[in-house]
């Protein structure tokens, strides 16, 4: 159970780093954590022991982006020496080396399905690759400048890149053109992510601090987030949706309420450039890495923009509108003064929403604070 005073804080941070952390993803189990870096290698580490239990070498140049395959088999790499690679998890074995961008090959994303690979270079376009045979199938064309951030949709039908000519830009991936052009960063798109259910787009404005978010299907620009005081570097929807996690250079993460475009948190204990961001495949950990050497986890399980309005809507009994914020994860949620949803129901004669919570598998044992 999290309470609202854990919602936000450093459990634990990831240090012994040789050089800059570039890029960091986690395994779709969340036991391990794949880092990038500028030393040109990759390590795993194991996220319960905070412990390096495995490094890759092979790279010749720093590597610039790291994605796990969904089963968790493969990890794919890009670099700076121009290549991609494909790894054997389990052996730290190259499987294979993806050769034919130009320049340096700065993102990279594996498919849903695990059968194909993007990747985004300097040289201004996007490859795919045959996961299978290390093909290049197809190639992108269309951006004007660096291609910096690479990301496909959940159905893996949509691909969403984003360039140094402060564009973003959606390509149907089944005939390679672009389908949308997203015009309105007054900077470079360093990083771009999907909501869950395919509809949003989230891109960050690198020099001009904003995030913006986009209607996939108009293409227009449906909400913009400020707070960021330098280049916002990262991005990444929480799995439900309704959260935002961004990574600055002003040393800070900040979490964001997709609904009314709110900061709900600031993550602060970074000494240097936040380069990149991670969320768990659960949801409750943010992984941050730093040009100050180090990787930091943080527990993002709860917010308390949701409980906090879960919470209102239990006092005035009002189940129509706890349907809507409720989630799996707030049914034995325990608040500050050490009440539950089920017993703040009982207190203010909740029935409604009491029978809801109950339906939903609150713990009417649940401890309480002494005396209530």
């Amino acid at each position: 159970m999290t309470t609202d005073s854990e919602f936000g804080k450093c459990i634990k941070v990831l240090k012994g780093h040789k050089s800059i952390v570039t890029s960091i993803a986690f395994s779709s189990d969340g036991k391990t954590l794949a880092i990038g870096s500028f030393g040109k290698t990759i390590e795993i580490w194991d996220i319960q022991t905070g412990q390096c239990i495995k490094t890759l070498e092979g790279h010749t140049g720093w590597v610039s982006s790291v994605d796990f395959s969904l089963d968790g088999e493969t990890l794919a790499t890009g670099s700076g020496d121009k290549t991609a690679k494909l790894w054997n998890v389990h052996t730290g074995q190259c499987i294979k080396t993806l050769e034919g961008h130009t320049d340096w090959v700065y993102s990279v994303a594996l498919s849903p399905d695990g059968k194909t690979l993007a990747t985004v270079s300097d040289d201004s376009t996007a490859k795919f690759w045959n996961v299978q045979t290390g093909q290049c199938i197809k190639t992108l064309k269309g951006h004007t400048d660096w291609v910096r951030s690479v990301t496909y949709s959940p159905d893996g039908k949509t691909l969403a890149t984003g360039s140094r000519e402060s564009t973003a830009k959606l390509w149907n991936i089944q005939t390679g053109q672009c389908i949308k052009t997203l015009e309105g960063h007054m900077d470079w798109v360093s990083s771009v992510s999907f909501s869950p259910d395919g509809e949003t787009l989230a891109t960050t404005g690198s020099g001009d601090k904003t995030i913006k978010l986009w209607n996939i299907h108009t293409g227009q620009c449906i909400k913009t987030l400020e707070g960021h005081t330098d280049w916002v570097i990262s991005v990444s929807f929480s799995p439900d949706g309704e959260t935002l996690a961004t990574g600055s250079g002003d040393k800070t993460a900040k979490l964001w309420n997709i609904q009314t475009g709110q900061c709900i948190k600031t993550l602060e204990g970074h000494t240097n450039y936040i380069r990149s961001i991670a969320i768990s495949t659960d949801g409750a950990l943010l992984a941050t890495s730093s040009e100050d050497r180090t990787v930091r986890l943080w527990n993002v399980a709860t917010g308390p923009s949701k409980s906090k309005e879960a919470r209102k809507f239990v006092e005035f009994d009002n189940v129509d509108f706890l349907r809507k914020v409720f989630s799996e994860k707030l049914v034995n949620h325990v608040y500050s003064d050490g009440n539950t949803l089920l017993h703040i129901a009982a207190l203010h004669g909740a029935t409604k929403c009491a029978k809801f919570l109950l339906e939903k598998g609150a713990d009417i044992n649940a401890k309480v604070k002494e005396g209530i």
